[in-house]
């Protein structure tokens, strides 16, 4: 398919949206419709203009409004934009340098220890040069030579992250889950995007938007993985599951039985690893849940009264408990510790009274009677 194909349906899909009043075709699927390579605008405010007119929808069909009127960029003005995004980093950078700014300070977290793209952090460029703005200990010359060239920055990331941001929202729509609302999956998407812009290097020849492909949906399926399920699990396991469920529907369409020798003929597994997998319990949920439409039930309603908890029992155990321990460290030492040793206080096993003996260099008969005698010491103490 063209380009220019795919970028029609993509701008269809934003008119359509953008002009629905009720908003109820913008939550149908659009699994069919192809990821546009060009984006929009992110960091612009969505408030309404004169093209609106009278007519104020919900806060989503303002922002697909707002995308739909701005321009996309070109490949060349892409290339020319993200040089000279960098060319300015690089200059702020070694402003910051002199005033004893070190680049760690300026590294996204993590990337040293990833090994590194060598990325920065353009938030804390930022923050860094405000705060030596703010100082006043910089030269009038460095201070209006930074400031320009912050203007500068600042202005052309901001071109490069809203002329990317239809390119958000054609990959969200992908991985639209009921778990996750639509618009949190296009705000981790942009912050993808604008991971994208810092790490991008754009003399290595690729293009932007295949480059910033990734990053975004990198974003949007680990905010997936957080909220698939209460108990997380790895994302390696995520992502074969995954991979095991599509499988099974693409072996039961092929008129095949869904076996674990196909299902790992089809996933390029190993068998030992699909039947573990398909051992794994299924997604946890609350009892407090609702269960019926009117929200008025839960799961926790119909749990069976011996199987919930007993917070009086609890409480009178823990109490019980807590006297047994005073009454034995009242006991002389000994006694104490024939005790201990005979109910297993200070370990995980009954000991016998030659056990004992022989631990504490007593015979058999003795440890019997300290036990005895501790025992009658007990009872007077409870009445």
């Amino acid at each position: 398919m063209s380009r220019v194909n795919i970028e029609t349906r993509d701008d269809q899909w934003l008119k359509e949206n953008s002009n629905n009043v009720n908003g109820s075709s913008f939550h149908r699927e659009d699994s069919e419709q192809s990821m546009q390579p060009r984006g929009e605008a992110v960091e612009e405010d969505t408030s309404t203009e004169d093209s609106l007119g009278d007519n104020v929808g919900t806060p989503m069909q303002n922002y697909l409004k707002h995308l739909y009127r701005l321009d996309l960029l070109t490949p060349e003005d892409e290339h020319t934009t993200t040089c000279l995004l960098r060319d300015l980093e690089e200059k702020i950078i070694a402003l910051l340098q002199k005033r004893g700014v070190t680049l760690v300070d300026l590294r996204s977290e993590g990337v040293e220890q990833r090994g590194s793209t060598g990325a920065y952090d353009h938030g804390l460029i930022i923050a860094k040069t405000d705060e030596l703005l703010a100082t006043g200990k910089i030269s009038q010359r460095d201070r209006s030579a930074l400031q320009n060239l912050m203007k500068k920055f600042k202005a052309q990331r901001k071109k490069l992250i809203q002329c990317n941001l239809r390119l958000v929202i054609a990959i969200a729509k992908r991985f639209r889950n009921p778990a996750v609302p639509f618009i949190d999956l296009i705000q981790e998407g942009n912050v993808g995007l604008m991971k994208a812009i810092e790490r991008f290097k754009p003399q290595m020849g690729y293009r932007f938007s295949t480059y910033a492909y990734w990053w975004i949906q990198q974003e949007i399926q680990l905010t997936l993985r957080r909220n698939d399920d209460m108990v997380r699990q790895p994302a390696n396991v995520q992502d074969d599951l995954r991979n095991i469920y599509r499988a099974i529907n693409q072996v039961r369409s092929e008129g095949l039985s869904a076996s674990d020798e196909n299902i790992a003929k089809q996933t390029g597994l190993d068998i030992e690893r699909v039947q573990s997998l398909l051992k794994l319990p299924g997604p946890t949920s609350s009892l407090d849940d609702p269960i019926s439409d009117d929200q008025s039930s839960t799961r926790l309603d119909y749990a069976p009264a011996g199987e919930m908890f007993n917070t009086d029992e609890l409480v009178s155990n823990q109490e019980l408990a807590q006297r047994l321990r005073d009454a034995v460290n009242k006991l002389p030492p000994r006694q104490r510790t024939v005790l201990s040793l005979r109910y297993g206080l200070i370990s995980d096993r009954d000991c016998s009274f030659r056990v004992i003996g022989e631990q504490l260099g007593l015979s058999q008969e003795r440890a019997r009677q300290l036990h005895s005698d501790a025992l009658r010491q007990l009872k007077r103490q409870w009445r």
